[in-house]
């Protein structure tokens, strides 16, 4: 994951010192001041009232035990079972009469809205502070049409930025792609016959027809991507970049993240039909920004008129750096998501066993959602053909300690156990005390050394891409190959994919769809006697809480998703 210093974070930095020193000014400073003002903004997310039970029908239609499995609905199908009334919906809609309230609009289902409002207003209507998360309220005569409230960080208004264009002094790659191997990291032949890719390839899978959605802190050029396929002799990713509400130019971080995503995607399935970096501002925080890539990656009106068949997200952070109420608003998007069968990933952490902040160890958000498939982190050794003869938990911490890195996993501190987390090796051993959710599920190639090739040409062209940035869409990658398969097939998406990988594993094929990691811990203290155990991030036999199940055999993975009980026919979501 590995996040910069988000540019949003100081840009309202900036503004609150401003707004610190405004009495002191001349009157026409003042008047200027007062123009720029008005064009401040904050973004303010709510989560509505529904209605039933989403969560559970979510859960069941996840289940691969259940009747209802993979019996997707259509967003129309959840709105109406699941979302606010009629009445809670014009209410909302109605705060657009407020003062300093700029734009209020209701996500397709009508369990969210996004406000777009002047500080101010934040201030007056919804408590917000200088501080996020801070302690938002809901205005008078709203409390019972308002369930949830998240204010991001304030930025000034304008348009979602448009893609640079490439830089004159970009002259191609040079021939044979002499450049990436300079790197020595790992070039996508590599690596799709370690995951066992290359049968999938020979059926002629290779993403097509499957649209991927990741969080972006920045609208990155293209050039880099075009560059990077020429390399490879692939064809260029076909990239899209939506914007949210708050996705102006001075609220942009760090590119690398995105065009590791996309990169990393287009590894094995080279020929997605769309990915889509949805632009949000990453704020020190990370909630806010999270509920509005949910919410946009919900909205097919934001991505062409079409929903995405995956969300692969990079990020996260402590679970206790949420409200309450922010990560059960997330928890109720996310279980929508499952609900009309969209797939989402996400990554454990970058910072070893309970590594979400060094003060204070927990798990990350959203990888510890039931809904959510947690991917962690491993090393690769290859032999001469590019099969894996070694794959250790990925960590510095031995070897380097003051600054190590290392697949995040653990117990989680708010979310109970699941009841389809069974697995080899999960016994009580690994958590003492109540069952809580546990992670990652996954993992996959998050070294840097050597890591994966990669193309940005602001940080010097090729080099090593890492983390569990780079394991999640490589493993999400995979999991298009098995959409693709499914669906030209005639059969229903997946959804959310964790329930199953926990029932596959506990089946005969577990040694042929995973590849179990029994070497290396991902504990912060390698060498104490806890970070040598199970219980402290230790890899062994089965589940560990390093790299959960192990990674994925693509073609093995995809054979028993084809085995599977066939679903009765249902309709498939038109906007798919």
């Amino acid at each position: 994951m590995g996040r910069k210093v988000p540019a949003a974070g100081i840009a309202t930095l900036a503004v609150l010192i401003g707004l610190a020193s405004w009495p002191a000014l001349s009157v026409a400073s003042e008047a200027g001041i007062t123009a720029e003002r008005s064009l401040l903004r904050r973004v303010v997310v709510l989560g509505l009232p529904g209605q039933g039970q989403p969560l559970v029908t979510a859960s069941r239609i996840s289940d691969p035990g259940s009747s209802s499995y993979r019996h997707f609905l259509t967003q129309e199908q959840y709105g109406k079972r699941f979302g606010a009334t009629q009445k809670v919906r014009e209410k909302v809609m109605s705060l657009r009469l407020l003062r300093g309230v700029r734009q209020v609009n209701l996500n397709p289902t009508g369990t969210a809205a996004i406000l777009v409002v002047t500080p101010a207003a934040a201030t007056r209507l919804f408590c917000a502070g200088s501080k996020i998360p801070g302690d938002p309220c809901r205005p008078r005569g709203f409390k019972w049409a308002i369930r949830q409230v998240s204010v991001g960080e304030i930025y000034p208004n304008g348009p979602t930025p448009k893609p640079p264009k490439a830089s004159s002094s970009v002259s191609g790659t040079p021939k044979g792609c002499s450049a990436a191997i300079r790197s020595k990291a790992l070039t996508p032949n590599q690596i799709s016959a370690a995951y066992g890719v290359d049968e999938l390839r020979n059926r002629g899978l290779d993403g097509s027809g499957v649209r991927v959605a990741t969080l972006s802190g920045q609208v990155v050029g293209l050039s880099d991507f075009r560059v990077w396929a020429r390399c490879f002799n692939q064809p260029a990713p076909r990239v899209s970049q939506p914007g949210m509400p708050s996705g102006v130019n001075d609220t942009q971080a760090g590119p690398d993240e995105t065009v590791l995503d996309v990169e990393a995607l287009s590894f094995l399935a080279p020929k997605l039909e769309r990915i889509l970096p949805i632009f949000v501002p990453q704020d020190n925080k990370f909630n806010n920004p999270l509920l509005l890539f949910l919410i946009g990656a919900l909205d097919p009106s934001r991505q062409g008129g079409k929903l995405p068949d995956i969300l692969s997200i990079s990020d996260g952070i402590c679970e206790y750096q949420f409200k309450k109420a922010e990560k059960w608003l997330a928890q109720r998007l996310l279980a929508e998501a499952a609900a009309i069968g969209i797939t989402t990933l996400a990554a454990s952490g970058d910072a070893g066993f309970l590594g979400c902040d060094f003060k204070r160890p927990g798990a990350n958000f959203p990888a510890s959602s039931r809904f959510v498939t947690a991917v962690g982190g491993t090393n690769l050794g290859l032999s001469p053909d590019n099969r894996i003869t070694s794959q250790p938990v990925w960590s510095t911490y031995a070897t380097k300690p003051s600054e190590g890195a290392g697949s995040g996993g653990g117990p989680s501190r708010f979310w109970p156990r699941p009841a389809f987390q069974k697995a080899p090796g999960l016994t009580p051993a690994l958590q003492k005390g109540k069952e809580t959710r546990l992670l990652p599920d996954v993992a996959a190639m998050g070294s840097f050394s050597p890591g994966i090739a990669t193309y940005e040409q602001g940080t010097g062209g090729w080099g090593p891409g890492g983390g569990t940035s780079a394991a999640t869409p490589l493993t999400a990658a995979m999991v298009a190959l098995a959409l693709q398969q499914e669906r030209e097939a005639g059969r229903p998406p997946l959804g959310a994919i964790t329930p199953l990988l926990y029932e596959l594993a506990q089946g005969p094929g577990y040694g042929s769809i995973f590849r179990d990691v029994t070497v290396g811990t991902s504990s912060r203290k390698p060498k104490s006697a806890v970070g040598r155990t199970p219980a402290g991030g230790a890899a062994q036999s089965g589940y560990d809480l390093a790299t959960g199940l192990g990674s994925l055999n693509a073609t093995a993975f995809a054979d028993a998703v084809a085995a599977l009980p066939a679903a009765p026919p249902q309709a498939i979501p038109s906007s798919r």
